[in-house]
C-alpha cells in the first residue's frame, strides 16, 4: 500500500516540476518593491498553481491503482476530503489573486478568517483535547470551532509569513507533511498517507525550480496552499486516527514559532500586526549573511527533529506525552528567538 502511494507521490513530483517549468514563462512576476522582500530581480511566481497541479494528479493517480484508495474516497470523500480540498483551491485561487493584484491586508484577514471558520467547520472540528493522565477537556460546540478555525488561520498565515527565504517555508511543509504521513501510515489512515506524500511530492516538485537559487517563487498562491494542506490535512489525520490535537503543533513548530513570536515582539513595541516588515529569526540570519541554503538546511533540520519527536509520542494519544512534548519545544523556540534577538541587537542586525 505504501508503494502504490509512493507512486502517486512521485506523480505529484513531475507534474509539479513540469507545471512549475511552465510559470517560469508564463507567470506573473514578483517585482522586489517592498522593503522586506530580499530579491533584486523580478522573478517568476505563483508556483503554487504547479504544486496545486501536481499534489490532484498524485491524489487520482492513487485512485487509478489503488482499490483501497478508492473506498477511502468513496467512504470519507464527500465529508472531508471533497471539503478540504474544496478550501485548499480557494486559498491557492486567493494567492494567484493576490500575486497579480495585492489585496489589502484588513480584507486578506477577513476572507482568510471566514474561509478558516468554513473549513474547520466542513473538515472537522476538534472537541476533545486529551491532557493526559485519563483526563480530556471537552470543548463546547462554539469553543471547538474557533479554535480549529483559529488552527487553519494560523498555519494558512504562518506559512505564508514565513516564505520569504528560498525553500523554507515550502521545504519545511513538505517535511512535516512526510512526518504526518508516516503517523497516518502507523495507525492506518490511507487518507493521510495520501495527503502527505502527494502534498510533500509536489512541494518538492517546485522546490526544484525555487532551492537554493530561485528562478520561480511559490508566491502566495503556493505558500496559502501548502499551509492548507497541512492544517486540513492534519484535521483529516486527527479525526481519522485519533491522534492528539497537540501533534499537528509539534510537527510544524518550527515555522508557527517564528512567525507567532515575531509577532509578540512586535506587539510588545506597538507596532503594526498588518505592516510588511523583516523581524523574523530567517530575515535575522539572513542580516547576519546567511545564505539562503544554510537558512533553508536549518528550519528542515529543526522540523525534522519536531517531526521524529511527533511521531514517537503520536501513539500516546491519551497520554501526558504530545502535550509534554510540544510544552518542552514551545520553550525551546522561544529561548533561541530570546537569544538570537539579543544577539541581533547587539549586533547592530535587528530593530530595537
Amino acid at each position: 500500500m505504501t508503494g502504490e502511494f509512493a507512486v502517486g507521490a512521485f506523480v505529484a513530483f513531475i507534474v509539479s516540476v513540469a507545471a512549475c517549468s511552465v510559470l517560469l514563462r508564463t507567470g506573473p512576476i514578483d517585482r522586489p518593491n517592498q522593503a522586506h522582500k530580499r530579491h533584486r530581480d523580478p522573478t517568476p511566481t505563483s508556483g503554487g498553481l504547479g504544486i496545486g497541479l501536481g499534489f490532484a494528479l498524485g491524489l487520482l493517480t492513487n485512485a487509478q491503482i489503488s482499490d483501497e484508495w478508492r473506498v477511502v474516497i468513496e467512504i470519507i470523500g464527500p465529508r472531508l476530503l471533497a471539503p478540504a480540498a474544496l478550501f485548499a483551491l480557494c486559498f491557492l485561487f486567493l494567492g494567484f489573486i493576490d500575486d497579480n493584484r495585492a489585496m489589502g491586508p484588513r480584507l486578506k484577514s477577513l476572507v482568510f478568517g471566514t474561509l478558516s471558520v468554513a473549513a474547520a467547520a466542513s473538515v472537522g472540528i476538534v472537541e476533545i483535547v486529551p491532557l493526559g493522565f485519563g483526563v480530556s477537556l471537552e470543548l463546547p460546540y462554539f469553543i471547538g470551532l474557533v479554535g480549529t478555525a483559529m488552527w487553519v488561520f494560523t498555519m494558512v498565515n504562518c506559512v505564508n509569513f514565513m516564505d520569504g527565504s528560498n525553500g523554507l517555508a515550502i521545504g519545511s511543509v513538505a517535511i512535516g507533511l512526510i512526518a504526518l504521513a508516516v503517523i497516518a501510515q502507523a495507525n492506518g489512515t490511507l487518507s493521510g498517507v495520501a495527503i502527505g506524500l502527494c502534498g510533500a511530492g509536489a512541494m518538492a516538485g517546485f522546490l526544484m525550480w525555487n532551492f537554493p537559487h530561485a528562478k520561480l517563487f511559490a508566491g502566495d498562491a503556493g505558500a496559502l496552499f501548502a499551509g492548507a494542506v497541512a492544517a486540513l490535512g492534519s484535521l483529516i489525520v486527527i479525526e481519522r486516527a485519533g491522534i492528539s490535537p497537540f501533534i499537528p503543533p509539534l510537527i510544524f513548530l518550527p515555522l508557527l514559532a517564528d512567525a507567532l513570536l515575531t509577532l509578540a515582539w512586535r506587539l510588545r513595541r506597538g507596532r503594526s500586526l498588518l505592516d510588511g516588515h523583516s523581524e523574523h529569526l530567517y530575515q535575522i540570519a539572513s542580516r547576519a549573511r546567511w545564505s539562503h541554503a544554510r537558512i533553508a538546511y536549518t528550519y528542515w533540520a529543526a522540523t525534522a527533529l519536531c517531526g521524529i519527536v511527533a511521531i514517537a509520542v503520536a501513539g500516546e494519544a491519551n497520554s501526558i506525552w504530545p502535550l509534554s512534548a510540544l510544552m518542552v519545544a514551545s520553550v525551546a523556540g522561544m529561548l533561541i528567538a530570546h537569544f538570537v534577538r539579543r544577539y541581533a541587537l547587539a549586533q547592530g542586525i535587528a530593530e530595537v
